[in-house]
């Protein structure tokens, strides 16, 4: 097994850099590759991570693929018009805090918007909005609802060199980003003054694998496709040197009838399996205490310029 120098993160050297896991979801068995764990910054980290060729292969005709093998056809990722339907709820979720901040009709670009559908509620309101993506599958499917959509931050500067915007999302994508420090300050500069932006990632203190430790959970947890995987720490330590004010929020993606089913079959799909036997009060607690508890699956960071 190939050892890191240095954290790719915060540079603390080998001496603070141990395996947290020999389990990658999706690597070839011609390469061996871990998760490590910082013990300075906190962050975990994949290494050694794909190869900048590797990377646009996989995101350019790969992706979907490997997304609807790890959710199944629930996940909608073969098709946009299942995507959208299977995020029906994400929509909600997220609406109930992007509220407090987005009073009013603004500009609003997302990055990695995929079907588009954390963006049609807000175009729906008379808000002008962008996307980044990438795939092939579902930019032309955005595109085709009349919404610009740029390949890349790159292709918008090119074709729109003065634009800026007053929010830019992002959901569940810098884990996917090999340098994250460039991927946020390139928002930065394409963000007006005022402006914010608004992300969710995964929390590496998922309560599956901190808490009830489910070993078959571990094997699907930690994706070829992330080269990162943040702590409340460690997301505080790198927001510190992107220099900007900041706010975390703690969230609870999934339910307890996920929680359960992992628990019992050992395989994710389990959402609302439970619901007509367990109260909606009940579901509320659960997540409210592991919010609480900091055991919660997902970390929202919201920047201020």
């Amino acid at each position: 097994m190939a050892i890191p120098h240095k954290c790719p993160l915060c540079k603390a050297s080998s001496h603070y850099q141990n395996v947290e896991t020999t389990h990658v979801y999706g690597s070839s068995i011609d390469v061996s590759r871990a998760f490590f764990h910082c013990q300075y910054c906190d962050v975990r980290y994949q290494y050694p991570r794909l190869t900048k060729i590797e990377e646009k292969k996989f995101y350019k005709a790969e992706f979907e693929n490997f997304m609807s093998s790890r959710s199944g056809s629930s996940g909608g990722w073969q098709k946009a018009e299942d995507h959208i339907y299977a995020n029906k709820s994400t929509v909600t979720r997220r609406l109930k805090y992007l509220k407090e901040y987005i009073k009013k009709p603004s500009s609003i670009l997302e990055i990695g918007c995929s079907s588009g559908f954390m963006l049609y509620p807000f175009i729906k309101k008379n808000y002008s909005c962008e996307g980044v993506e990438p795939s092939g599958i579902f930019s032309n499917y955005v595109k085709s609802k009349g919404i610009n959509i740029y390949s890349s931050v790159s292709d918008l500067r090119n074709k729109n060199p003065n634009k800026k915007y007053d929010f830019i999302f992002h959901f569940f994508v810098l884990e996917h980003i090999s340098n994250p420090y460039e991927f946020l300050s390139d928002q930065i500069t394409l963000l007006k003054k005022g402006g914010k932006i608004i992300f969710e990632i995964p929390n590496v203190a998922d309560p599956l694998y901190s808490l009830y430790k489910i070993s078959a959970f571990e094997k699907f947890y930690w994706s070829i496709a992330h080269p990162w995987y943040f702590s409340e720490k460690s997301l505080s330590f790198f927001l510190d040197q992107v220099g900007l004010k900041y706010k975390i929020i703690r969230d609870q993606r999934y339910d307890f009838s996920n929680h359960m089913i992992w628990a019992r079959d050992g395989k994710p799909g389990g959402t609302g399996y439970f619901s007509n036997k367990i109260s909606k009060s009940f579901e509320k607690y659960y997540k409210k205490m592991l919010i609480s508890s900091g055991r919660c699956d997902t970390l929202i960071g919201i920047i201020s310029k």
